[in-house]
């Protein structure tokens, strides 16, 4: 490899993190650096990416290192190769060893640098990264690949059809063929609207059709962030459905989220736990490093133990062990296992059902408030790793000559707002959907406002080729084209945002914007019933 300088803005990071960790060698912080940053999954987009200035620190051609005096190139151009998912060019694979060593040196220098936080703070980061090493976390497929053969699943097969309203026009009926990738090329799909829209009874409409057209084979996960509760209205759609409540509140949840973890299988165990880890991790930025190592050495010792007895541990016997873990290190209880114990106690049961598995039902799970908005968020988010790293060992589905994509199961994530304005959440979503389109997985993201999809980070937008707008408080027509994507009549998207408010009809209003952007009355199921 060609010598490599840091931007300028790097030079004095180098030198300062090398004094730091009293490195004699000033290339180990390079490779800690970019080792970071693959870590925290970071992909640049060749045909845009512009490289930082070469004012910096030079070095040398054997900055990557070497074994037995074998450069160790290759292993980081597979290592690329696999997160870009394609065989780099060398120029590629020079400018991008560039990119995420500036990337790494400066997420390294915020976290190390700028919030130092205690006399060995930088000590447990870094040994937290070598924990890691190159695994990339939760957030790479990488993670989830078994060394086993990936389980050939059926998946509904055929064209999917939904009605979601009628023109407010015409009175002709809007339908979408969901699955059809001639006009779909992604089957997310996104609706924002404002209490009182009707998104709610929306969604419930398209889970209902796509429950009957699939015969019942296509299942569902609805995760209801406000607790509606078994209303009246609810009651009709779990009957019409034929979907199991799980009320939180009321009984613990018989299923267990480690149940996905592999006992037997040392590499994809370790990546089980890591990421059941770094889900926890995620809902509350309070968690530290050390607190996180914590819960995966509980979790490893709680699998040692299982492995004796050969029966799965429960989340309780986690909470148990991380206590033991926080006794022996003189740790004080803390937001951890605050959290653990909640969960452990209240949300997944210790005398779990061992054969319970989340994909095989349609399943509404009711999350009322008064469960608190941390242990909401990391119910959803437990079972969502769980269900991740299942289908991730399924095979890819394979899209028919029709061009119609068979789909295995629809998962709703209502309030989603909740989730994208946390950066680490909303990273476990972009990955979701990143990651399990090609396994047949319909994400329907549900969401007050659409300011909350473009995202900093990550435009979620941009993975959902169906978005649906209903009534909302911000009309900003930048921002409606942002969600919607650019319409052909600037006219027509102004016209539809104004009929959203529209209520002399009776009827609750959606804009959609395919081929051109429509108004329409939306579908309310409770109308079905």
């Amino acid at each position: 490899m060609k010598r490599i300088k840091t931007s300028e803005e790097n030079k004095n990071v180098v030198a300062l993190l090398t004094k730091k960790f009293e490195f004699k060698d000033d290339r180990n912080i390079g490779q800690i650096a970019i080792a970071y940053s693959l870590q925290m999954n970071k992909r640049f987009d060749l045909s845009s990416a512009i490289e930082t200035d070469n004012n910096g620190k030079e070095y040398p051609e054997t900055l990557l290192g070497n074994i037995n005096g074998v450069s160790n190139d290759k292993v980081y151009h597979a290592i690329l190769n696999q997160l870009y998912e394609k065989p780099l060019t060398e120029e590629e694979f020079q400018k991008l060893t560039k990119l995420h060593l500036d990337h790494g040196l400066g997420e390294l220098n915020k976290r190390l640098l700028q919030n130092n936080k205690g006399k060995n703070a930088h000590i447990d980061f870094m040994l937290s990264i070598m924990n890691h090493g190159l695994s990339l976390l939760n957030n790479s497929s990488t993670s989830f690949k078994p060394t086993a053969n990936l389980k050939d699943v059926d998946a509904y097969s055929k064209e999917l059809k939904i009605e979601i309203g009628k023109d407010s026009k015409t009175k002709e009926p809007i339908v979408l063929a969901i699955n059809n990738e001639r006009d779909f090329d992604s089957q997310h799909i996104a609706l924002a609207g404002m209490n009182g829209s009707g998104k709610t009874e929306l969604v419930k409409d398209i889970l209902f059709q796509l429950r009957e057209q699939s015969e019942e084979k296509l299942n569902f996960i609805f995760f209801d962030y406000k607790g509606e509760g078994k209303s009246e209205k609810l009651k009709k759609f779990l009957t019409a459905t034929k979907c199991e409540f799980i009320d939180i509140k009321e009984a613990p949840f018989v299923f267990n989220p480690l149940r996905n973890i592999p006992m037997n299988n040392e590499r994809d165990k370790s990546f089980g736990i890591k990421a059941f880890k770094d889900t926890v991790a995620s809902i509350d930025k309070r968690i530290s490093i050390r607190q996180q190592t914590s819960l995966e050495v509980a979790i490893r010792e709680c699998f040692n133990a299982a492995n004796v007895i050969g029966k799965y541990p429960s989340l309780q016997d986690v909470y148990e062990q991380l206590e033991a873990t926080y006794l022996q290190n003189n740790q004080n209880p803390d937001t951890l296992t605050a959290i653990m114990r909640e969960l452990a106690g209240d949300i997944f049961a210790d005398d779990f059902d061992p054969d319970y598995k989340v994909q095989d039902k349609s399943l509404y799970v009711n999350l009322p408030p008064t469960l608190g908005d941390t242990v909401r968020q990391a119910t959803v988010f437990i079972i969502l790793n769980y269900l991740l790293s299942e289908f991730i060992s399924y095979n890819d589905v394979q899209t028919s000559a029709e061009r119609i994509k068979p789909i295995r199961y629809v998962i709703v994530i209502d309030e989603a707002h909740a989730y994208l304005g946390n950066k680490n959440m909303a990273k476990v979503l972009e990955n979701l959907l990143r990651m399990i389109r090609s396994k047949g997985v319909i994400i329907m993201l549900v969401s007050q406002g659409i300011e909350e999809y473009k995202q900093k980070d990550f435009d979620f937008s941009s993975q959902i080729k169906i978005p649906i707008l209903l009534n909302i408080q911000n009309k900003d027509p930048k921002l409606a084209k942002s969600f919607l994507g650019t319409p052909k009549s600037e006219i027509a998207l102004s016209n539809a945002l104004k009929g959203l408010e529209s209520t002399d009809d009776g009827e609750k209003h959606g804009v959609l914007n395919l081929k051109e952007t429509k108004l329409f009355d939306i579908n309310m199921f409770y109308k079905r019933m």
